[in-house]
């Protein structure tokens, strides 16, 4: 199977003609199922002969964030700049 993948990456490199890509494909130390996938280029059968999955999934979790509450809210003194230094570190 790395030949096969190898081979798959050096390609995605490179631009072949047809022919080129049959000369590549024929040097490759592959069985006769695998070289037959790669020349009709189907990725479907090249995928079934490596046992790869049939399905690939991607999935990502976010956690809910409840809506704030009318009472959680901060009272106005509380809502000052948290960045500003207190009174008695402020430079004059």
């Amino acid at each position: 199977m790395s030949n096969i993948i190898g081979f798959l990456e050096s390609i995605g490199r490179t631009r072949l003609s047809e022919a080129q890509y049959a000369a590549a494909v024929a040097t490759l130390d592959i069985d006769a199922a695998q070289r037959d996938a790669l020349l009709r280029r189907d990725a479907g059968a090249l995928n079934d002969l490596l046992g790869g999955r049939a399905t690939q999934m991607m999935m990502m979790l976010f956690p809910v964030e409840e809506p704030r509450k009318q009472d959680d809210e901060p009272a106005d003194d509380d809502r000052k700049d948290r960045d500003e230094p207190s009174e008695s570190i402020r430079r004059h």
